[in-house]
């Protein structure tokens, strides 16, 4: 068993090696990180695999090679949460066999001889594991993450309960024992489709020497299993790069001289009215004319920034869309104010895009009705776009009153 658990350890460094041998000339093709962090549902693959199991017991290396493969089926669900690192969860098992030369062991079927002609008795179980694993992909830790490689490679620990079960009754019940598993395996996958990888698990396990019956020599057997299945990557399945956070000061600034330009024009226009009602009182019966605009303040196009995937609104940006209705919008009543929300064509779907940028002119329509007052307002759905800036998609998540 120690020598399967060397060999699949050489194997994965080999194809390491290999496989960062074969992507260097395709370099340009590669993204490195960091990358953006993907949805909880983003990233998800299912598999089924079938194949061979051969168990590690005291005698059972004195049964014939052929005599000791079993059938083995696996099903599986995980998700890659980084390009390197991944987790599932899944069954593994079906059937074991092995040798023994106590006929009384609660799992034996029948007698046998073994490969030197002596007596002995086949012992034969079903197999069940269920296990969580931990999976690094080697192929995108060294040679940076690409979703159209041909072949992956990706080792794993993992660690779950296996029990089995005899398959006849002694003294009236089926002989069934559970116990604390621990795995390390090499996982292949051969990308075939943009969603379908063709995939090659190589494991072996740990398991308590009582796991089949018999107690005495060395603490610890194993099991080794071999299955060639398919996978299924559901969407999104692309991971993006990560860009730098922009910075936003000088934004944050040109918005604090309009608001205080807005606070002035704000002053000027009292000052106006109050002279305006005071000449009112001492000219009592004339008409005093002001023309459209002489104290109307026009304000500059005013934006709401959101994070990737998001809809909601900070308290900060809650008080600047409120001092933007009480200061621009309330004095311009006659005015029809355009509003639009858009997310950012360069990630995700055309359809998450469409209902993102809704969902962003919601929150800010929301604030602007609790605000009160009657507002001329004409709002439009961009859904995704890039026609705020074409070099970083960050400004395109967002909301424009103008």
């Amino acid at each position: 068993m120690k020598k399967f658990f060397l060999t699949i350890a050489i194997f994965a460094l080999a194809a390491a090696s290999v496989n960062a041998q074969v992507v260097k000339g395709a370099e340009a093709q590669t993204k490195r990180g960091p990358y953006e962090t993907n949805g909880l549902f983003d990233n998800v693959f299912i598999g089924a695999a079938g194949g061979v199991n051969m168990y590690f017991g005291e005698n059972d290396p004195k049964m014939k090679f052929t005599k000791r493969l079993a059938p083995a089926v696996q099903g599986y669900i995980g998700k890659w949460v980084t390009p390197c690192v991944g987790l599932r969860i899944g069954y593994y098992g079906i059937k074991a066999t092995g040798l023994t030369y106590n006929g009384n062991n609660a799992y034996v079927v029948g007698p046998v001889a073994d490969k030197d002609g002596r007596a002995a008795w086949k012992q034969k179980f079903n197999q069940n594991y269920v296990r969580g694993d931990v999976m690094w992909n080697i192929s995108n830790a060294i040679s940076g993450y690409r979703s159209d490689r041909f072949v992956d490679f990706a080792p794993y620990i993992g660690a779950g309960v296996m029990w089995n079960k005899a398959e006849k009754k002694v003294a009236g019940k089926y002989a069934r024992h559970p116990e604390f598993t621990t795995t390390v395996g090499l996982y292949t996958m051969f990308r075939v489709a943009a969603a379908l990888d063709i995939t090659l698990d190589v494991n072996g396990s740990l398991v308590n020497q009582r796991y089949e019956g018999e107690v005495g020599g060395r603490r610890r057997e194993g099991i080794a299993s071999a299955s060639l299945g398919l996978a299924y990557q559901f969407k999104n399945r692309e991971f993006s790069r990560a860009h730098a956070p922009v910075d936003v000061t000088p934004y944050n600034n040109k918005i604090k001289d309009l608001n205080s330009a807005i606070e002035n024009a704000n002053a000027l226009n009292k000052k106006l009215q109050d002279e305006l009602a005071a000449e009112k009182g001492k000219k009592k019966g004339e008409t005093v004319i002001v023309k459209e605009g002489e104290t109307k303040i026009v304000p500059s196009p005013f934006a709401v920034y959101f994070k990737l995937g998001k809809a909601t609104l900070t308290e900060a940006q809650v008080n600047s869309i409120k001092y933007f209705v009480e200061n621009a919008m309330a004095t311009n009543k006659d005015r029809v104010f355009e509003i639009d929300g858009a997310a950012d064509s360069a990630t995700g779907s055309a359809k998450t895009n469409e209902k993102l940028g809704q969902a962003r002119l919601d929150a800010v329509l929301k604030v602007i009705k609790a605000c009160g007052g009657n507002y001329k307002i004409s709002d439009k759905n961009l859904g995704g776009t890039m026609q705020f800036s074409q070099t970083d998609k960050t400004l395109n998540r967002v909301v424009v009153i103008k």
